[in-house]
């Protein structure tokens, strides 16, 4: 029987960017991607936006986060031969109230690598009218459903992928290895996304799954430049086609879409944008969403030899990189302590 070090639980983004920190230091790994399990990458938008527009804040840890996002993708991006980041300018409408704040904190300096021009006029025609039209730096998207298949297929290239099934129960947690398929695993590393909510070792992880649904829409009047976003987002895939979204449930955690999703995209939608469309393709998928909203890494509590990554959420294009360095160093050194505000342990209680 043959053993490897770790084995990871998921090929969702967390996954993906955890083995390639693996696979870069020389840390014999293999990923276990179960066929019956969805990803919700896979259906995600990808879309990178640096601030959070309800209070117009900067995004939690943006300044660390963006530029190592940028470097990693890259990075990753020779290994594949593929281009999967693209930088584009998100645009937004402004109320008169809103074009007042705007102005105020584009006379910040923490916010101005963020804030672009904010003017009456719209740089892009078929949007609906608005006070003003404000200009977001240092955003754009991950192309993540190429992405993650074009890693699948790296890793697959490399027999580091086992198609299989696999959960450990709290009486063999204990365990010195763990079998799975043909390989004993000296430890396990859950990066399974919502499915984390039907595991029993990490029952006590206050999970706040919401499914999402998108649309693809054809519009071949609609500028490709700019990435549009008022109650709705706009973003351009190329082709004159446009990923729209998104929405928020909470209560239906299935992954079938709905025709109320498909409604309430488009209602917004027709607020935004006055160009002609036709919807092509309609997804959802449940993102892991944790209640505090920050990510989940660490050892379990009780069982030395199982960890898990998890719970990037909706920023999780931005967070996975550095979170997954931070993974990797605490993987890699017993010495090394992980902040409150990110460890698994802080849901824990005897």
């Amino acid at each position: 029987m043959k053993e490897v070090e770790f084995v990871i639980i998921g090929q969702g983004l967390a996954g993906t960017m955890l083995a390639f920190e693996l696979l870069e230091n020389g840390i014999d790994f293999k990923i276990v991607s179960s066929p019956l399990k969805s990803k919700a990458s896979l259906v995600a938008a990808g879309m990178i936006n640096p601030l959070v527009f309800k209070r117009l804040t900067k995004s939690w840890m943006v300044d660390t986060l963006l530029p190592e996002m940028q470097k990693r993708y890259r990075e990753i991006e020779e290994r594949l031969e593929q281009t999967f980041l693209f930088d584009k300018t998100i645009l937004k409408p402004l109320s008169a109230q809103e074009a007042e704040l705007w102005h105020e904190r584009k006379g910040n300096p923490e916010f101005a690598a963020f804030i672009g021009e904010i003017g009456e006029k719209s740089a892009v025609e078929f949007i609906s009218s608005a006070a003003a039209f404000a200009c977001v730096n240092g955003s754009g998207y991950l192309n993540l459903g190429g992405f993650l298949n074009a890693a699948e297929s790296y890793f697959r290239e490399r027999n580091l992928i086992l198609d299989a099934d696999f959960l450990i129960e709290k009486a063999e947690a204990n365990a010195h290895a763990y079998k799975v398929a043909d390989f004993w695993a000296k430890k396990v590393v859950y990066c399974e996304g919502y499915h984390l909510n039907q595991n029993s070792l990490f029952d006590f992880v206050k999970l706040n799954p919401v499914k999402g649904e998108v649309l693809q829409i054809f519009a071949p009047d609609l500028s490709e430049d700019y990435i549009l976003n008022k109650k709705v987002f706009v973003l351009p895939l190329g082709n004159h086609r446009f990923k729209v979204g998104s929405t928020y449930e909470w209560k239906d955690l299935s992954e079938r879409t709905t025709e109320l999703g498909k409604i309430s995209i488009l209602e917004r939608l027709d607020q935004l944008i006055t160009a002609k469309y036709t919807v092509e393709k309609q997804w959802s998928g449940v993102r892991p969403t944790v209640i505090d909203r920050r990510p989940v890494l660490g050892q379990h509590p009780e069982f030395s030899n199982i960890f898990v990554f998890n719970g990037l959420g909706t920023k999780g294009v931005m967070l996975a990189p550095y979170f997954a360095k931070t993974m990797l160093q605490f993987l890699n050194d017993s010495h090394y302590s992980l902040s409150d505000e990110i460890n698994v342990q802080r849901f824990y209680k005897k």
